[in-house]
């Protein structure tokens, strides 16, 4: 019962603050402007930042409660949502370049 606990603490940890940050850091920074150290430095910096104030915002707004599935639903949404933006700029680029 211990491997899963930790397993569990790992894998979330990871989830809650470092891939939200992650995915949101190659919006504002592209691959060649800062280094991998700096990219996770960052990445747990808005992590910290975003992750509470868009969880309370739903709360405050929508009146949504705070528990596993609506946070976890909102960090999903959170890291795709930079996931999109990114897909949507190489394939304007690329299409660019068709002409």
């Amino acid at each position: 019962m211990e491997i899963i606990e930790i397993a569990r603490i790992i894998f979330g940890s990871i989830f809650v603050l470092f891939l939200p940050g992650f995915t949101w850091s190659f919006v504002f920074f592209k691959k060649g402007e800062i280094d991998a150290l700096e990219r996770i430095a960052l990445s747990f910096g808005l992590s910290i930042a975003l992750v509470p104030l868009v969880v309370f915002y739903f709360n405050f707004l929508f009146k949504m409660k705070i528990n596993i599935l609506n946070v976890s639903l909102l960090i999903m949404l959170l890291t795709s949502i930079p996931l999109i933006i990114i897909n949507r700029e190489k394939f304007f680029k690329r299409q660019k370049f068709k002409k």
